[in-house]
């Protein structure tokens, strides 16, 4: 059945059982193993098998015990570092100030060791919900047996197992700059397969010592021989050639709005479709020709993804984006508002000085923009955004099982305030405005509004953004 330990598959059997009782309180079974086993009504206070994966979604606090229990999303046992000592508090309602409903900051600070304090501060607290069990290792927050096995099987056997981690070693790989190339999806494909060596591709072949001629012309006529000649002056894989396309960066000499990895890898794509042609029959195009043809495709993709969609007529476009600094747990956001005819109306951006991670800042951009769009007035909206577990979430009726429900809590509470609002997922290159919004508040770490007027930070984006809008 491809399973690879039967313990570990029972355990998560039975770990579903826990969930339909934590889920279901009320169900004959809950009442019946309640009255036997916990009579206080408190599962997870029952006695625990070392190494349990569930963990508090906060909401008032009153439940959570603040020692014992697994809270802390960025620790990496779910609890506080800090030892208990003398300390008073017990629950974590006690850390959060009953007049405004934040963290009380002063105590936090005055109680934990610094890196508690950062990690609690992280945490969005959900006013007038109560504390929830989520699934910690279930990226919606929710339990499925297919990760209760995994999770199961590492615990076991992960002092007797390598497990490699996908896409390379840590967070250098090329495997990130590859996926966020500006390039069709079926180029990055092939690029992951010639770093895979799966491919007979143009390095791959050369790599062999296969005559490559005719290839070598085309690169002549995109003006690329010499960066490729630079690429093979040692003697290396196909696969690292491609590594240091991708990881080199840097634009196009001759294009404007192409980037030199994008040019090379689909100038790498085109010269490998061409040798399948002719190996199946077909004919194969001269080297200017084909030259022409890779630019023709480098260039449209380009324009294609760096057009902002334009509302509804009677609509406003709000374009929103987070930003994350894994480095100081910082974040920002950015908002933009346009009308129909791509015309500004409003924008903002805010900086966050305590972020959870990346899917944070980018559920509080929605959070901002939902805020700017009320606070201008408008009623009828469409929201685009590049993230598309915000979109998918918001799209679900901004139910999760996440720390970021507090978040997602407020985001459907401003939602439901407008007369008619929809959600797409937009391309990184369709965001650019937004993104602009966020990174000038992660440089400026300040908060700001502007109104009828935009900044000066975006008036390049913007009117290269209506210069495609009136070529259309």
């Amino acid at each position: 059945m491809g399973f690879r330990d039967f313990e570990s598959f029972n355990l998560a059997m039975l770990s579903k059982q826990v969930w339909r009782l934590l889920c279901e309180p009320e169900s004959l079974c809950a009442r019946v193993l309640r009255a036997k086993y916990y009579p206080d009504g408190r599962l997870l206070h029952a006695r625990m098998k070392s190494g349990s994966s569930f963990t508090w979604q906060i909401g008032d606090g009153s439940q959570i015990n603040i020692w014992n229990d697994n809270w802390i999303p960025g620790s990496h046992n779910m609890k506080v570092l800090t030892p208990h000592g003398n300390t008073l508090v017990s629950t974590v309602d006690e850390l959060i100030n009953p007049i405004t409903g934040r963290w009380d900051e002063e105590l936090i600070q005055s109680t934990f060791w610094q890196v508690d304090c950062h990690r609690i501060l992280q945490i969005p607290i959900g006013q007038g919900r109560e504390d929830v069990v989520v699934w910690h290792y279930n990226r919606n927050g929710l339990f499925s047996v297919r990760s209760a096995y995994h999770t199961q099987w590492m615990y076991k056997f992960r002092n007797h197992h390598h497990i490699p981690v996908e896409g390379g070693t840590g967070p250098s790989s090329v495997w990130r700059q590859l996926w966020k190339l500006s390039t069709l999806s079926k180029i990055k494909i092939f690029a992951w397969k010639v770093l895979q060596g799966c491919l007979p591709c143009f390095v791959t072949l050369a790599n062999r010592h296969i005559a490559l001629s005719a290839k070598q012309r085309v690169w002549v006529s995109l003006g690329l021989w010499n960066h490729i000649e630079k690429l093979l002056l040692v003697d290396r894989s196909g696969s690292v050639l491609i590594q240091d396309i991708i990881r080199q960066g840097g634009a196009s000499a001759d294009l404007k709005n192409v980037g030199l990895p994008e040019l090379l890898l689909t100038a790498c794509w085109f010269i490998w479709w061409q040798h399948r042609r002719m190996v199946h029959g077909g004919g194969i195009q001269t080297a200017a020709r084909s030259a022409l043809s890779i630019e023709v495709i480098a260039t449209n993709y380009a324009l294609a993804t760096k057009r902002s969609a334009l509302s509804i007529e009677g609509f406003l476009m709000i374009n929103v984006d987070g930003s994350f600094e894994e480095t100081t747990s910082t974040g920002s956001t950015g908002a933009i508002i346009r009308d129909s005819s791509g015309g500004f109306i409003a924008a903002s951006y805010s900086y966050i000085s305590n972020v959870l991670d990346a899917h944070m800042a980018e559920a509080s951009a929605m959070r901002d923009g939902l805020l700017l769009a009320q606070q201008i007035g408008s009623s009828r909206v469409q929201i685009q955004a590049d993230c598309m577990e915000v979109v998918d979430t918001m799209l679900e009726g901004g139910y999760s099982a996440t720390a970021l429900a507090a978040i997602y809590d407020e985001c459907s509470k401003l939602w439901e305030d407008f007369d008619a609002i929809s959600i797409s997922h937009c391309n990184r290159e369709s965001n650019v405005v937004a993104h602009e919004l966020a990174r000038q508040a992660m440089l400026e770490k300040n908060s700001c509004v502007w109104i009828d007027d935009p900044p000066a930070s975006i008036r390049q984006s913007l009117v290269s953004n209506v210069t495609i809008i009136s070529n259309q």
